[in-house]
């Protein structure tokens, strides 16, 4: 990443990972309850790095399942920072047209037009 990118997206940020949400989810995500499972390791095999998706070719049955009532508080826990914006697509746009290589798009068809 260029020192210029750096200091356009993260001039101000002290995170590792920053996250951008369009404001219309906060709702959903203050509501929603997920759970966390834990897996043995030994058949599972990295996917994305970048995005954190680990596979598994076999069947395996979880070691321990954990539910996360507050998601929102989760995150910060994790030290990352969470930004709200109306649309994502400047952010979208800003990025691909940057040099940070190490980014995920994840779930973007969700995305106001």
């Amino acid at each position: 990443m260029s020192k210029e990118d750096e200091l356009h997206f993260f001039r101000d940020s002290h995170a590792d990972t920053i996250i951008a949400v369009e404001n219309d989810w906060l709702e959903q995500i203050s509501n929603t309850k997920l759970f966390r499972y834990t897996f043995p390791k030994e058949s599972f095999e990295m996917e994305d790095g970048i995005a954190g998706y680990y596979i598994s070719t076999v069947s395996v049955e979880p070691l321990r399942i954990e539910p996360i009532e507050n998601l929102l508080l989760e995150i910060v826990k994790r030290k990352v920072e969470l930004r709200f914006t109306p649309n994502l697509y400047p952010i979208k746009e800003s990025i691909l047209s940057s040099s940070i290589d190490d980014y995920s798009i994840i779930r973007f068809r969700n995305a106001k037009q």
